[in-house]
């Protein structure tokens, strides 16, 4: 996303006047006359904002009408999600299902196993008999040599258990021969089946990882959408408060200088007149009731606060540097980081200036922005995620004065101070920051 910058000579301005309400010469129409050109100046660069912020507005429309369509087709990958894992769960149960059908069989296997193993010994142990026998034995011969009718009687009925016996052992061995067959071939389709099942199983879950993957991957492009939507909005708004700020603060300064030129004006009447009076008169002496006011916060200092040094800017409060100017993370850091040592840390401006922003940011937490006007040039110093702030938007600060405490505010890990430095107005895409170090003795 582009990056609005705000305009440098329009800041520059207010830096540069926003210091002395008074002015040491007299006041002149060509200086009312170029504050109210600076003024019709801000105008038009809030109309151009003003313009920026309708088109950003209607790119906001059409970014939440694409994310409404993501947003839906979210909505159907759920669904989607939702029925694959219905079917991953009931094919789940089905294999377990299929598991334990194969573990029955396999018992039921080895109990017709046992039974058909029995009777090979048994048939094997008749079959040993015949062979002690000397051949097949005569069921005839048997039953010639009963002793009796009743022995003839008992004989005839052992033959035909016997015969029975033998008859069943045989039919009964064929039976669970079959039913072994079956169920073995019931146990090989079944494995058979449960190989298709798992297999099935594991493409449904590639199915649902896909379906995640693409999810996951249009969830990071609605946020990125959402992202740049916020950043532009706020780069607009900021750009956009910053104007009407400056533009108060110069009709302010405005009607500072007419009422000046009217007193001036009137002060010369006043003396023309009394010039011309016989009497000689004496020309009363004008006493400016000017007086630059200063914050109604005063100059506080602490124990704790770092010593006003002779530089044309101080370090802005005690403690280590734990994060440098520079890239850091795959992102560029614009300021430095001091960290937090002691339970209450003040804050102080690094120079005399003027607060033109005091307020709670997202990113910043709670900051201060102070502009500077040093021997022509305009600075800008920013003091980010305090944990109180003691200054007001309006308020002119001497250098070392508290304006706010150390602390853990906005988009913070850890309570620490984060202190950019500009060379210019600040702008959304701090292309004026300057490394702190080369200019504070740290």
């Amino acid at each position: 996303m582009k990056r609005r910058m705000m305009t440098l000579a329009v800041a520059t301005v207010v830096g540069a006047t926003s210091f002395s309400p008074h002015w040491a010469g007299a006041v002149s129409n060509q200086d009312i006359q170029e504050k109210r050109n600076e003024i019709n100046h801000i105008q038009s660069k809030q109309s151009s904002v003003q313009n920026q912020m309708n088109k950003a507005d209607q790119e906001i429309e059409r970014l939440q009408t694409q994310q409404a369509k993501l947003a839906e087709e979210i909505k159907k990958l759920d669904m989607a999600v939702e029925e694959t894992s219905g079917k991953i769960r009931s094919l789940s149960q089905d294999v377990n299902q299929t598991k334990q059908d194969i573990e029955a069989l396999k018992r039921e296997i080895a109990e017709v196993q046992e039974r058909i193993e029995k009777r090979n010994e048994l048939l094997k142990e008749r079959v040993r008999s015949l062979q002690q026998s000397g051949g097949v034995i005569s069921y005839l011969e048997v039953l010639l040599g009963s002793q009796s009718f009743s022995d003839f009687i008992d004989r005839v009925s052992a033959v035909t258990t016997i015969f029975e016996a033998d008859k069943q052992i045989i039919e009964e061995q064929k039976a669970d021969k079959a039913l072994k067959e079956k169920k073995e071939n019931e146990l090989a389709t079944k494995l058979d089946n449960l190989q298709k099942d798992l297999k099935e199983l594991e493409q449904l879950k590639q199915t649902l990882n896909s379906q995640i993957a693409q999810k996951d991957k249009l969830m990071a492009s609605l946020k990125q959408e959402e992202q740049e939507n916020h950043e532009k909005k706020m780069a607009l708004a900021e750009e956009k408060e910053l104007l009407a700020k400056q533009e108060a603060a110069m009709k302010a300064q405005l009607q500072q200088m007419l009422a000046k030129k009217q007193a001036e004006e009137a002060e010369a009447k006043r003396r023309a007149a009394a010039l011309s009076s016989s009497s000689g008169g004496h020309s009363s002496s004008y006493s400016s009731s000017n007086s630059h006011s200063t914050s109604s916060a005063g100059t506080n200092f602490s124990a704790n606060t770092p010593p006003v040094t002779s530089g044309v800017f101080m370090r802005p409060a005690n403690g280590p540097i734990t994060s440098g100017f520079g890239p850091r993370g795959g992102e560029f850091h614009y300021g430095v980081d001091i960290g937090k040592r002691a339970p209450e840390v003040p804050v102080v401006a690094a120079a005399d200036g003027y607060v033109f922003r005091s307020y709670y940011s997202t990113s910043y937490g709670n900051v201060v922005f102070i502009t500077h006007l040093i021997n022509g040039q305009v600075y800008t110093t920013v003091y980010a995620h305090l944990e109180a702030r003691l200054v007001s938007e309006g308020q002119t600060v001497k250098k070392g004065q508290i304006i706010g405490y150390m602390g853990n505010t906005g988009q913070s890990e850890g309570a620490h101070l984060h202190f950019e430095l500009h060379r210019g107005p600040w702008n959304p895409a701090k292309s004026n920051a300057v490394n702190p170090l080369n200019y504070v003795n740290f």
